[in-house]
């Protein structure tokens, strides 16, 4: 389960010295510099109070540039590059990658292509992608890139997505893996974490206690026995989470579908300010017409940490008896319905 984009932006350092204008080294080397001050402007954005999601990379010249060299860039590892950068420049703007062009990347440079050390974040970009193909794609990059900070990183999104999925047989295996050769990494402390956190929220598992000040009405709070006799399916989300936002069309459905049962949403936002919430509902296709409280601090309040929450979207369906019964992937995408099904009928 890939974190948010935005989230694996970090800043870089800037060019310490002239380099030949035309090295493909060069191409990487601008890339980082921009992303350094893509990120301080993200910073101010941040500090005056402004939504994440609403912040995108100044990169118009860049891209510009980008594409004027490529049109032209016969040098196999220049043109990687160049490739690479633009990826990396169209993902600090936010702009989704055009198919034919992933179609070019994945042509032209190999998944164990050194570019990559550029930005790993990258290749989770393209294991987001639908088209057929990227899946050995990514799996060949996750085995076999020289970089070993590629492999780990690779290696800990896949441990996470099919631990989320509950495919024992795929994530034991790369759990095992990042403690046995990746063991002093970032990565494997955080699979660590989240194992560990996983364990909370398991399935059988009486859902931790909770007081919660409704959203809007600071004299009513929700607590785990306000919903006592009905399932409640808790979501863990923020506006500035784009997998977050992906979930909506899916979220709105179910409730459309089984508002009449014995059943409630509970949607608990990670919102830096409670204030980026209205605006968020206030759009035609996000009005999320259910029950919503704000947790004040996101990963770090106590609600948070009782959960186990290491992201978002976080989901879990918690049955009459205050037990949870769900979570996951089992309540993501087109699942959701077919699992909320199974416990409050068609």
């Amino acid at each position: 389960m890939p974190l948010p984009l935005i989230c694996l932006m970090t800043a870089l350092p800037t060019l310490q010295a002239p380099v030949p204008k035309n090295d493909a080294q060069a191409v990487l080397d601008a890339a980082r510099a921009k992303a350094k001050s893509v990120m301080e402007a993200r910073t101010a954005h941040i500090q005056a109070g402004r939504n994440t999601k609403d912040f995108h990379g100044d990169c118009a010249k860049e891209l510009a540039n980008l594409d004027a060299r490529l049109a032209t860039e016969k040098r196999p590892d220049v043109h990687q590059a160049l490739l690479v950068s633009k990826l990396y420049h169209l993902q600090l703007a936010k702009l989704d990658p055009p198919p034919p062009f992933l179609d070019l990347i994945r042509k032209d440079v190999p998944p164990t292509a050194a570019v990559w050390s550029l930005e790993p974040s990258l290749i989770l970009q393209l294991a987001d992608e639908q088209a057929p193909g990227w899946g050995s794609y990514v799996a060949q990059a996750r085995a076999q890139h020289a970089d070993p900070a590629i492999r780990s990183l690779l290696l800990f999104e896949f441990f996470w997505d099919r631990l989320d999925a509950k495919d024992e047989a795929a994530w034991r295996p790369a759990y095992d893996t990042l403690q046995s050769e990746f063991g002093t990494t970032h990565q494997a402390k955080q699979a660590k974490d989240v194992l560990e956190s996983q364990r909370k929220t398991a399935i059988g598992l009486p859902a931790p206690a909770f007081n919660l000040q409704t959203l809007g009405d600071a004299k009513t709070t929700y607590t785990l026995d306000s919903f006592k006799g009905r399932y409640l399916l808790i979501d863990f989300w923020a506006t500035w989470c784009p997998p977050c936002r992906a979930e909506m069309p899916s979220i709105h459905a179910a409730w459309a579908k089984f508002k009449a049962k014995p059943f409630d949403i509970l949607s608990l936002s990670f919102d830096r300010k409670v204030e980026h919430i209205a605006p968020f509902r206030a759009q035609a296709a996000t009005p999320m017409p259910w029950k919503h409280a704000f947790i004040e601090g996101g990963f770090q309040n106590p609600v948070a940490e009782a959960y186990g929450v290491k992201g978002i979207p976080k989901p879990l369906l918690i049955g009459p008896d205050g037990s949870i019964v769900a979570s996951g992937g089992d309540l993501r995408g087109e699942k959701l319905e077919r699992t909320l099904a199974k416990f409050l009928g068609n």
